[in-house]
């Protein structure tokens, strides 16, 4: 069995982390950012970075792809995938995968009734709530390289080394206030890491929205 190593919990809830992440990303001082948030819980960081940027706020589902028991990596509903490298899993089965997890991350944005904000030609803040291994964020940025962004960042506030290294192999820059060497799992980073629902995170859009256009 294997032992999940200890930490002291670095932030009350997602709130109290975007706070974190959002200093550390104002200090970049960028010009015009737009923030995305990866649905579910990055969007409830995403949203303390953009009020700290005074910058709009949208979000894109991120999928898991498994087969055969295997995470193979991740995919946005529009954007290529990340996939690890020598997985073993049949191409056939692999495109099966691949199939599944863009429907699920299409449904899910269809359920949240938002329409991601066009990125072209900007500095965008890419969010998630926390990364171990990174196929999360690395898919996300894939899917920003292809909408053509200016510059790209991936933000996160708290992240395993290896997951890190990984990430900064598909973005301009990673700021990660707090990166870690012994973390198993996001969540032990947090007092409350509850999942959110998606009405919650549905109203988290509307309102930043509302604020965006008032």
């Amino acid at each position: 069995m294997r032992l999940v190593p200890w930490i002291p919990p670095l932030f009350r809830d997602r709130a109290a982390a975007g706070c974190a992440l959002a200093e550390a990303v104002a200090e970049l001082e960028l010009d015009e950012p737009v923030v995305v948030g990866v649905a579910r819980g990055g969007v409830a960081v995403a949203l303390e970075v953009a009020r700290q940027l005074e910058a709009p706020l949208t979000a894109i589902d991120v999928e898991r792809v498994n087969a055969y028991g295997l995470r193979l990596g991740a995919v946005t509903a529009h954007g290529p995938p990340y996939l690890r490298e020598g997985h073993g899993v049949p191409e056939e089965d692999v495109e099966s995968a691949l199939e599944r997890s863009r429907r699920a991350a299409e449904a899910l944005e269809a359920r949240l009734e938002h329409e991601t904000l066009p990125v072209a030609g900007r500095t965008t803040v890419v969010v998630d709530d926390g990364l171990i291994t990174g196929l999360t964020l690395a898919a996300a940025c894939r899917w920003a390289r292809v909408e053509g962004v200016a510059r790209l960042i991936a933000a996160t506030p708290v992240g395993h080394v290896d997951g890190l290294a990984r990430l900064r192999e598909e973005a301009d820059l990673v700021v990660c206030p707090h990166p870690l060497a012994e973390i198993a799992v996001v969540g032990q980073a947090y007092d409350i890491f509850d999942p959110l629902e998606e009405w919650y995170i549905a109203g988290l859009l509307a309102d930043a929205a509302a604020g965006a256009a008032g």
